[in-house]
C-alpha cells in the first residue's frame, strides 16, 4: 500500500533536511533517500501507528464493541494531518512515553466519549511493533524489491549482451582461466538474487500483535465479547500484517533479525559487485570502468582521473555500515523475560538507517551496472598477457589422464603432472616464451598432445577457448533469472 505521507508533505520535509546539511550527521541528510523518509522515518511509523489504532476501531464498531459513532469518529479523526508527529512528541517530551504520548496527541481530537475506547485491551508494542512491520511491509513491497529487481535485470541484460566476450578469470588477484562477460555478470546475479527472493519472503513473513502486556490476550477477553483471535483475524486482514499467535510483549525479533538480515544480504553481494568494479578501473587492469558523470572530477589535483566514486561507497561506506547495524539487529534478541527497553533505541536506529542505505546501495549499484563501460579490446590484451600461462591447468589434467590411460608404458611408476607443468611454467616466465610452444617442445607433453584430437589440442593450447560451457550457461541462466525476476514481479 502507498505510504501514509502524502507526496506534498514529503516533497517539502525533503528539502527541509536537505536545506539542513550542514547540521546533520551524513547518515541523515547526504546519504538519505526520499522514499525511507516516506516509509520508515519516525513521523512515517506514526503514520502507521495511527492507522492500527483506527483501523482496531473501525473492526470493534462493527463487530459491536465499541459504540459504532464512536468507531466512525476515531477512524475519521485519527490521521496524520489532524495528529501530526509533532503534536505526539509534544506529550512525549511532557509524560516521557512514546506511545502514550500517540495516544494524548489523539485525546486532543477526539470527544470525551470517545477517548474512552481509543487505546483498549494493548500495550505499548502492539501499536509500535505493528506499525514498524507495516511499514518495513511497504517500503520493501513498494521500492526496495523494485529497486533490487532493477539491479539484477540490468546485469542480465548485459550478461546476455556478452554471452562470448572472454575476459581473464582471476583467482587470488592473479589470472587463473578465462571466462566470458557475461559469465561474470550472472555470478554476481546469482549471489543477489538469492538474498533477494529471501527477502521478498521475509517482507511478507513480517509479523504483528494485539494480543497485550504479556501478549496473553487477557485484557480482550474480559474487555469484549468476541474471541480476540477472531478481532486479530478482521483486523490484520485489513492492515495486510500477519498476526504473531503466540508473543511475550513484543514480535519475536527473529522476523526483524531475518527482514534486515536478507537485506544486508542483498547488498553485500552487490558490494561485491562494486568492489570488483574498483579492480577492473584499475589502470593496469582496465576492462570496465564506471561512467564518468558530467563535469566529474576525479581528483582535486589529478585532472585526468576518473574515480570509481559510486563502487567505492558502495562497497565502502554502505556495506560497511549495514554490517555495523547488523550487529544492534543481532543484540536485540536479548531481552530479559517479555521484554526490556535495550531494543528501542536500536530499533529507532536500524529500522529507518538500513532500509535507506540499501535502498542507496542498490540505486547506485544499478547506476553503475547500467552505465558500465566495457573494453573487450582491453579484455582480450589482459588474456594474452600471460603468454599462454594460463593453459596450465588443462596440460596439466589432460597430462594427468593420459599418463594414466598409459600407465603400462611407464613401467608402474607415477609422474606428477603438476609438477611437471609447474617446472615447464617456471621455465616460460624465465625464457618469456609461451607455454604452449615449450609444451610442445617437452618430449612427455608433446607425445600426450600428439595424442590429442585437434579440437582437444587447441582447447588446452588456445587460452581463448578454455572456457567451457560458460557461454551456454550464460544463455540458459539468463532465461532462468529472468523467470524468477518475472515471479517477484508479479508477487509485489
Amino acid at each position: 500500500m502507498e505510504s501514509e505521507t502524502t507526496t506534498q508533505r514529503l516533497d517539502s520535509a525533503f528539502l527541509e533536511i536537505k536545506g539542513l546539511s550542514e547540521f546533520l550527521p551524513p547518515g541523515s541528510a547526504r546519504y538519505i533517500e526520499k522514499e525511507s523518509v516516506a516509509y520508515v522515518s519516525p513521523g512515517a511509523i506514526h503514520g502507521y501507528s495511527l492507522k492500527f489504532l483506527r483501523t482496531n476501531a473501525r473492526v470493534l464498531g462493527e463487530l459491536g464493541e465499541i459504540p459504532k459513532d464512536v468507531a466512525d469518529e476515531i477512524e475519521g479523526k485519527i490521521t496524520l494531518e489532524n495528529v501530526p508527529f509533532k503534536r505526539a512528541e509534544h506529550w512525549e517530551n511532557i509524560i516521557h512515553h512514546d506511545v502514550r504520548g500517540i495516544v494524548k496527541a489523539c485525546w486532543d481530537v477526539l470527544s470525551p466519549r470517545a477517548r474512552n475506547y481509543l487505546y483498549l485491551g494493548f500495550t505499548s508494542y502492539d501499536v509500535l511493533n505493528t506499525a514498524q512491520s507495516m511499514a518495513l511491509l511497504d517500503f520493501g513491497t513498494e521500492v526496495m524489491v523494485p529497486e533490487l529487481s532493477g539491479f539484477c535485470t540490468e546485469l542480465v541484460t548485459r550478461a546476455e549482451e556478452h554471452p562470448d566476450t572472454i575476459m581473464m578469470g582471476r583467482t587470488h588477484r592473479q589470472h587463473a582461466a578465462p571466462t566470458t562477460v557475461g559469465h561474470y555478470f550472472l555470478e554476481i546475479v546469482g549471489g543477489v538474487l538469492p538474498a533477494l527472493e529471501n527477502y521478498n519472503r521475509a517482507v511478507y513473513d513480517l509479523r504483528g500483535k494485539a494480543t497485550g502486556f504479556v501478549g496473553t490476550n487477557a485484557a480482550r477477553k474480559v474487555l469484549f465479547r468476541t474471541d480476540p483471535r477472531e478481532i486479530d483475524r478482521r483486523l490484520f486482514g485489513i492492515i495486510g500484517v500477519t498476526p504473531e499467535r503466540i508473543t511475550g510483549q513484543t514480535v519475536n525479533q527473529y522476523y526483524y533479525a531475518d527482514y534486515m538480515g536478507q537485506l544486508f544480504m542483498s547488498v553485500a553481494g552487490q558490494a561485491k559487485f562494486c568492489n570488483d568494479m574498483r579492480g577492473y578501473q584499475q589502470t593496469e587492469v582496465g576492462e570496465m570502468m564506471e561512467k564518468r558523470v558530467g563535469e566529474q572530477v576525479g581528483s582535486s589535483t589529478g585532472a585526468h582521473k576518473i574515480n570509481p566514486i559510486n563502487s567505492e561507497n558502495v562497497a565502502g561506506a554502505k556495506f560497511r555500515q549495514m554490517m555495523g547495524q547488523m550487529v544492534a539487529v543481532n543484540q536485540d534478541f536479548m531481552t530479559d523475560f517479555q521484554r526490556d527497553l535495550r531494543d528501542s533505541g536500536n530499533k529507532r536506529y536500524y529500522i529507518f538507517e538500513m532500509p535507506n542505505i540499501a535502498l542507496g546501495a542498490a540505486r547506485k549499484a544499478t547506476k553503475i551496472a547500467r552505465n558500465l563501460t566495457l573494453r573487450p579490446n582491453k579484455m582480450l590484451e589482459n588474456v594474452g598477457m600471460m603468454r599462454g600461462l594460463t593453459a596450465a591447468e588443462p596440460l596439466q589434467l589432460y597430462l594427468q589422464k593420459w599418463m594414466g590411460d598409459n600407465q603400462d608404458a611407464f613401467e608402474g611408476e607415477f609422474r606428477d603432472a603438476h609438477e611437471e607443468v609447474r617446472l615447464l611454467s617456471d621455465r616460460a616466465r624465465e625464457t618469456g616464451r609461451p607455454l604452449p610452444e615449450l609444451a610442445m617442445e617437452d618430449p612427455l607433453m608433446r607425445e600426450a598432445l600428439d595424442s590429442a584430437d585437434p579440437w582437444t589440442r587447441e582447447q588446452i593450447l588456445d587460452p581463448e577457448k578454455y572456457t567451457g560451457t560458460a557461454s551456454e550457461d550464460v544463455r540458459e541462466m539468463a532465461g532462468e533469472y529472468r523467470h524468477r525476476l518475472d515471479l517477484l514481479k508479479d508477487r509485489v
